[in-house]
């Protein structure tokens, strides 16, 4: 079975970024567990952009709770990345992180991804309700 993300049309946040020859494998193009660190690189600058820098909201972070992640064409070092996010799924705990990944230079679409998120108590090692200030930001009804 292969997998299919479908990416809505609502995107929250944009990054950008250049792949740098680290992010190439052996073969010469993304590596995909460049892939994961891009996703993650994202993330963590949408989580900055809310002023939740670390992804910590009101004392509490998060944990992913899985990646899908749908290839759909090479990339390159030098390659610009415009990368836009979006949320689905939303629950009392977390939800999804959509991300879309196109080149720059000529529109290509590079990966589609999923990254499920839930918050997560550190201090009491236990999985959370969202934070107010995550709702307030999002202007989501506490959880």
């Amino acid at each position: 079975m292969r997998v299919n993300i479908q990416f809505p049309y609502n995107p929250i946040f944009h990054y950008r970024m250049v792949i740098g020859k680290d992010h190439e494998n052996i073969a010469g193009h993304l590596a995909h567990d460049k892939v994961v660190t891009i996703i993650g690189d994202c993330r963590d600058a949408w989580f900055a952009s809310l002023g939740f820098p670390g992804c910590v909201v009101d004392g509490i972070s998060i944990v992913n709770s899985d990646l899908m992640l749908m290839y759909i064409a090479e990339a390159f070092h030098g390659d610009e990345l415009d990368l836009e996010l979006a949320l689905a799924d939303i629950n009392k705990y977390g939800g999804d992180m959509l991300l879309r990944a196109t080149r720059r230079q000529d529109g290509s679409e590079v990966f589609r991804a999923k990254s499920g998120f839930v918050f997560f108590d550190y201090s009491k090692r236990k999985v959370s309700h969202r934070p107010v200030g995550f709702n307030a930001s999002l202007g989501l009804e506490d959880a």
